[in-house]
């Protein structure tokens, strides 16, 4: 007997878990995405942690873990790495796709009293997927950053009007360059205020250069 399986879509109330560091009173918001399988504390380290002392003091910061936690337990503890969302590579096809991620962070954004138009997301590998499939749904958010990840054009919203910066190190082994790039000249075609830079690096680790290019964007916008 076959089994009989369907999904219902209700709604509950989702905590997400968050460090802030910065300056709680300054305008603008950055809000950090890690990638998948990761935590806050990881992307603080590798990423925010290396900012300069200009932008700590210029943004109020927000690293939240993401929503779906996948717990690695041990004999004597319990740690705790998320994902923003499941994509099955086997069946190219989305478990839980980037629209539950996008209500969630949106809310967490409104909890904190943060106006959309303020707010540049930030997002490493997985969060580097969501960060501008994210910009494009809800309305007015300022910027968007993709760190070493591509961006699925065919899954962006109607909100087009935001900056974006794509960085990518053109020796990734996760991530692959050239499809990165492919990608890029699609999202341009939709968005005219996006960059892409590239490093001779051959790593998935967000690196120095990756850390100037997004100061010298972050310390352009308006």
């Amino acid at each position: 007997m076959e089994n009989n399986t369907s999904r219902t879509n209700v709604g509950t109330n989702l905590p997400i878990d968050s460090i802030e560091v910065g300056n709680p009173k300054a305008q603008k918001t950055l809000l950090v995405l890690h990638g998948f399988a990761q935590n806050n504390e990881q992307i603080k380290e590798n990423i925010v942690d290396k900012f300069s002392s200009e932008i700590i003091q210029n943004f109020r910061i927000l690293i939240p873990n993401g929503i779906f936690p996948i717990p690695k337990i041990r004999p004597k503890e319990i740690t705790y790495r998320y994902s923003w969302y499941f994509y099955d590579h086997t069946r190219q096809k989305y478990y839980i796709d980037m629209s539950t991620p996008i209500q969630a962070l949106g809310n967490y954004l409104k909890a904190n009293a943060i106006d959309f138009k303020d707010v540049i997301i930030i997002g490493y590998s997985q969060g580097g997927y969501l960060a501008p499939i994210m910009a494009s749904y809800l309305p007015g958010i300022n910027a968007s950053i993709a760190i070493n990840a591509n961006t699925r054009v065919d899954k962006l919203g109607e909100n087009l009007s935001f900056n974006h910066l794509s960085v990518h190190n053109e020796g990734d082994p996760v991530v692959e360059f050239q499809n990165s790039h492919n990608s890029f000249i699609e999202l341009k075609k939709k968005i005219s205020n996006a960059q892409y830079v590239s490093f001779k690096i051959n790593s998935h680790e967000i690196a120095p250069e990756n850390i100037s290019a997004i100061e010298t964007f972050l310390l352009e916008i308006k």
